[in-house]
Order: C-alpha cells, then structure tokens, then sequence
C-alpha cells in the first residue's frame, strides 16, 4: 500500500516538474508577444496621439492586461528602478531595459523608428521562444509523466 502511494507521489511530482518546465516557456512566448504588442501600440499612439509615454503604457495594461512580468516591467519603469526578472536571461533584460530606457528620449519621429527597431529585435525572440516551446516545453509535460511513471514501476 505505501510503495502504490509512493509511486504515485513520484508520478505526481515528476508531472509537476514537466508541467512547470513547459509552463516557463510558454510564459516567455507570453511575454515576448505581449511586448511586441506593447511596442506597435506604443508606435500607433505617439504618432497619432501625441500623449505621453506613462499614459500610453497605463492605457496599454488596461486594454490587454498583459503578462504580469511586463505590468512589473512597466511599474517599475515608472517608478524608475528596473531590476532582473526569472523570465529574462541576461541578453533579453539588456533589450527591454534599452526599450524602456529609449522611451521619451526623443522626439516622436527618431522614438517610432526606435520602436520599431525594437520590434523587429522582439521578432526575432518571438521566433526563439516559440522554438524552444516547441522543443522543449510541449515535450516535457510528457516527459515528466513519462519518467514519473518508469521511476513508479521500479519502486513496485
């Protein structure tokens, strides 16, 4: 009776390993696509609107209620100290600090362009990220169960 209910803990907790693993890059696919969004509203608003840059990125998390790693990202760029986050490697942290940093540096014309450069940088982790999902996270639900349940028949 003890060994079934180890087995299934072991089971339990190698899915959940799986299931966190795959969670973390569809998390980062999340992200990058939200930023992205964040940027061609960003480059819509400026141009059309003329308003400031805090007020376009309040009516962005309103409107699309992003991923809360960007909400953060956001707040703590208002608030001026942008630090490291889980989701980020190092490299991706430098680009979206640079994103935030660039914002209401210049005039509207030389920010759009800059955006949209840091769109088409966003494009390229869109495309590493959704990679790795596709390598990585979709694989490792069924793989956590998957040794769960050959590490459960060895216990039996």
């Amino acid at each position: 009776m003890i060994t079934i209910l180890i087995a299934l803990l072991v089971v339990g907790c190698s899915s959940y390993l799986g299931w966190g693993i795959g969670n973390y890059y569809k998390k980062r696919v999340k992200f990058f696509r939200d930023v992205k969004d964040m940027l061609n509203y960003l480059i819509n608003n400026i141009n059309f609107y003329k308003d400031s840059v805090n007020y376009n990125l309040e009516k962005f998390i309103n409107q699309y209620k992003p991923n809360t790693t960007l909400i953060e990202i956001v707040n703590d760029y208002k608030d001026k100290k942008i630090k490291s986050y889980a989701l980020l490697k190092n490299d991706e942290f430098h680009l979206v600090n640079n994103i935030f940093e660039h914002l209401g540096k210049s005039d509207s014309e030389n920010q759009i362009m800059g955006l949209k450069n840091f769109s088409f940088q966003v494009d390229e982790l869109i495309n590493k990220c959704d990679e790795d999902y596709n390598k990585i996270g979709k694989i490792s639900n069924k793989l956590g169960t998957l040794l769960g349940i050959t590490l459960a028949v060895f216990f039996i």
